[in-house]
């Protein structure tokens, strides 16, 4: 599941986006405050950071300088949020690669577009395999006292391939 990183002020905004993100298939990690974000950023890897553009003290624009300086955030994708018109966000951060935008308050259409822009639908594990399948599978191991098959010989031989024409061999090289 791909992780999103999320700072703002708003307690109710964090929440909010939490939720819609979770229900998008994205895990949200929420950044409490803007001292967080590069540990976090560096601990999680998230494959999106979604930050407030307007907040007192340390604004998402000096986060996203900070964050372009780090190997964990140096690319990976930003969403501003904020009632700050998007063409004055635009004008600060113009030549910054991989920026997106949503309006306060939230949409969750437009926070859903903006992320798919950015890194793509959400991956999606693989659905449980059918139950006659299943059944298959828990037909096939023995119950317990029962004798257990015996194992099958291993296929390496402990020859060297010296000409590269064995399959059973790793080049460890």
């Amino acid at each position: 599941m791909t992780k999103i990183l999320v700072y703002d002020l708003d307690a109710k905004f964090k929440t909010t986006i939490q939720a819609v993100l979770t229900s998008l298939g994205y895990e949200a990690v929420i950044a409490n405050d803007g001292y967080s974000v590069l540990p976090l950023t560096d601990q999680h890897k998230p494959g999106l950071i979604i930050l407030d553009y307007k907040i007192p003290g340390a604004d998402g624009f000096e986060i996203l300088q900070r964050l372009r300086k780090t190997a964990s955030g140096a690319k990976t994708p930003v969403i501003f949020a904020s009632t700050t018109p998007k063409f004055e966000i635009e004008m600060v951060v113009m030549d910054a690669p991989e920026i997106g935008y949503i309006d306060k308050p939230l949409d969750s259409q437009q926070l859903k577009e903006a992320i798919e822009s950015l890194i793509g639908k959400p991956v999606k594990a693989a659905p449980p395999p059918p139950p006659q399948q299943q059944q298959q599978v828990l037909s096939s191991i023995p119950p317990p006292g029962a004798p257990l098959p015996p194992p099958q010989a291993p296929s390496f031989t402990g020859e060297a391939d010296l000409d590269g024409s064995r399959d059973d061999v790793i080049n460890l090289d």
